[in-house]
């Protein structure tokens, strides 16, 4: 079992949130897992990852921490890696792809690291390889959560831009940001 799982079940969850069964994710099945066995599965958790690829859809299918409700954080440092702490005492453990570890199994790791190709490895050898793998592939340490970056940011309070007439954080100033020109696309062609 895998956070309550069978592996089959898991595969369904996976394929259900995120389109397809991606490696990265099965691997941050088994992260999941074993850093909620060290927090304890009554801790009120939030969690860190330290990814934006694959890592933060296993946190969010296989816990309630989410991007949304803002218990899930990502500190996009491209590490493959996930903290879950007490949300209280900021105390959690940080569990990691062991890349000394994952060279015992040489299909994950030449995945990995990107040493073969996808032709070379489909999913239909790799995914097995990765839950034959399991946990054997991670390493754990307990952490502390810096306070600061722990901090829930509290929805703000809400104002009407007078240039555009829609809703928006009132602490971005007025106008909103998007017609102060910081938004992020543009009109016409």
């Amino acid at each position: 079992m895998i956070c309550g799982r069978t592996p089959d079940e898991l595969i369904r969850d996976i394929e259900g949130f995120h389109g397809f069964v991606a490696p990265g994710l099965v691997i941050g099945a088994f992260m999941v897992d074993l850093a909620r066995e060290h927090i304890g599965q009554n801790t009120e958790a939030d969690a860190v990852v330290e990814t934006r690829h694959c890592l933060p859809d296993a946190v969010q299918i296989l816990t309630p921490c989410t991007v949304g409700n803002g218990w899930l954080k990502i500190a996009d440092l491209d590490k493959f890696a996930l903290t879950l702490y007490d949300r209280h005492t900021f105390a959690g453990f940080r569990v990691w792809l062991d890349l000394n570890k994952a060279k015992a199994h040489p299909n994950v790791y030449n995945w990995f690291m990107g040493l073969v190709s996808k032709k070379d490895l489909p999913k239909e050898i790799l995914i097995p390889a990765i839950f034959d793998a399991g946990r054997d592939i991670l390493s754990v340490k307990p952490v502390t959560v810096r306070a600061e970056f722990a901090k829930r940011e509290k929805k703000s309070k809400i104002a009407v831009c007078p240039a555009c007439n829609e809703a928006y954080a009132a602490a971005q100033g007025t106008p909103c940001l998007a017609c102060q020109g910081k938004d992020y696309y543009h009109t016409g062609s």
